[in-house]
Parts: C-alpha cells; sequence; structure tokens
C-alpha cells in the first residue's frame, strides 16, 4: 500500500510541476517574431547579400534565388527565397534560407502544390 501511495504522490508532483511550467509558457508567450529585428524594406543590402552568397557557395543541386530579406535574430539572417532544383523542368518552389556569418543554419521549404491551383 505504501509503494501505491508513493507512486501516486510522485505522479501528482509530475503533474504539478507539468500544470505550472505550461503557464510559465503561456504567460510568457509573445508573438513568434519578437525577438526578430524586421527591417523597414525586404530590399537586400549589400551586407545581407554578401552573407547570402558565402553561405550558398558550397550548396549545389537547388539554385536559391533572394527576392527579399526578412529579419534578422541572434545573428542569423532570414531570406525569402526562389529555389530550383537543379534539372530539366523542374518546378519552382520558395523557402526560407537561415545564414549566419558561420554558413547555412536551415533551409524550409515552401510547397505549395494543390493549394496554389486555381478552383473553379
Amino acid at each position: 500500500m505504501k509503494k501505491y501511495c508513493l507512486m501516486f504522490i510522485i505522479v501528482f508532483l509530475f503533474m504539478l510541476s507539468g500544470c505550472a511550467k505550461a503557464k510559465e509558457q503561456t504567460e510568457s508567450a509573445e508573438s513568434p517574431d519578437a525577438d526578430w529585428d524586421l527591417p523597414e524594406t525586404i530590399e537586400m543590402s549589400d551586407d545581407v547579400t554578401a552573407l547570402f552568397d558565402k553561405a550558398m557557395a558550397e550548396l549545389t543541386g537547388v539554385d536559391y534565388e533572394p527576392l527579399g530579406y526578412l529579419g534578422e535574430k541572434d545573428g542569423v539572417y532570414c531570406i525569402l527565397c526562389r529555389a530550383r532544383v537543379v534539372y530539366p523542368d523542374a518546378k519552382p518552389y520558395y523557402a526560407l534560407v537561415y545564414v549566419g556569418n558561420d554558413g547555412i543554419h536551415n533551409i524550409w521549404d515552401i510547397w505549395m502544390g494543390a493549394h496554389s491551383e486555381k478552383k473553379e
């Protein structure tokens, strides 16, 4: 019986800590863009273009054409790109490319697919 009581107390404490953590996250939650430094315009500056070109220099297989600079956070720059896999008749798509002084941090492909087709 003591075993079950101890187990119940442990489970109860875990539940309480989870509730407290969830409340803490809810109270401190801001917009996901809160820490990003958003530019006045999406035009690529010379500095951001040089950083992008340097980061993408070794990448092969996909051609990324920068369309606009979306923001910076902790030295990481987010750039909207038009991407195309390098092979005949490849369909272009969009991607968010995250680059920093140390190269590529992440690439998020944005596939439009059926969502972009005209509905009749």
